[in-house]
């Protein structure tokens, strides 16, 4: 009798045992699509971030070499101007070397200015005699 129960109960030991196993796979398996499913779903995200990423960085690239050229245009435009007044500075300077320039012509009539007129001065602002 004995033997027929421990026989009876390792059946029933036995016979939860698949079940048990199933159970747990599709517990595991489960976990696995959900966790599968939350990676997937954050490499999409991370995806669409490095692509706007991507765009902005070419846009800014596009904004700086235009911006580039045009400090180049505008280098350009100061170095002509540089060179245009270098140049006049040369010739004013060589044309005051060879030929000194003429005096301006003295004005007639007096070179001194008239004298003031001898009046009677205001009292206010005036010393008084001493006493």
């Amino acid at each position: 009798m004995e033997a027929t129960r421990r026989n009876e109960a390792a059946l029933r030991h036995r016979a939860w045992l698949p079940w048990g196993l199933l159970a747990g796979a599709c517990v595991l398996g489960a976990t696995g699509a959900w966790a599968g499913s939350r990676s997937m779903s954050a490499l999409a995200e991370r995806r669409t971030q490095l692509e706007r990423e991507a765009a902005e960085s070419e846009a800014r690239v596009a904004e700086l070499q235009a911006l580039r050229e045009a400090m180049a245009r505008r280098l350009k435009v100061l170095e002509q101007q540089h060179q245009a007044a270098r140049a006049d500075a040369t010739a004013a300077a060589a044309a005051c070397a060879l030929a000194p320039a003429p005096l301006p012509p003295t004005p007639a009539g007096p070179a001194r200015p008239e004298p003031r007129r001898a009046g009677k001065a205001s009292a206010k602002g005036q010393k008084g005699p001493r006493r």
